[in-house]
């Protein structure tokens, strides 16, 4: 089970694009990642708190959250979690 989440650059489908095999013989996220991180200028920023971590870049998560909220299949549910975030 993966229980994290990704919040990817652009940057990262032009590697995927390239079709290198990883583990399996599949094309790996992972090793993408990895890559990109490793070329990337932007430095990856987190932060964790109470076992979970969260992007610091605002600007992307509030995208998400837009997102969400404008999603009929999840967006109650995504509202209840924000409220119970707030408290």
């Amino acid at each position: 089970m993966i229980s994290g989440r990704y919040i990817l650059e652009p940057e990262i489908f032009e590697l995927l694009e390239k079709g290198e095999k990883g583990a399996g013989g599949e094309i790996q996220l992972t090793d993408a990642m990895i890559k990109l991180a490793a070329t990337a200028a932007v430095p990856r920023r987190a932060l964790r708190r109470q076992d979970l971590r969260h992007g610091l870049e605002t600007r992307i998560l509030a995208a998400n959250i837009a997102f969400g909220l404008e999603r009929p299949d999840i967006a109650d549910g995504l509202r209840a979690e924000i409220k119970r975030l707030l408290g």
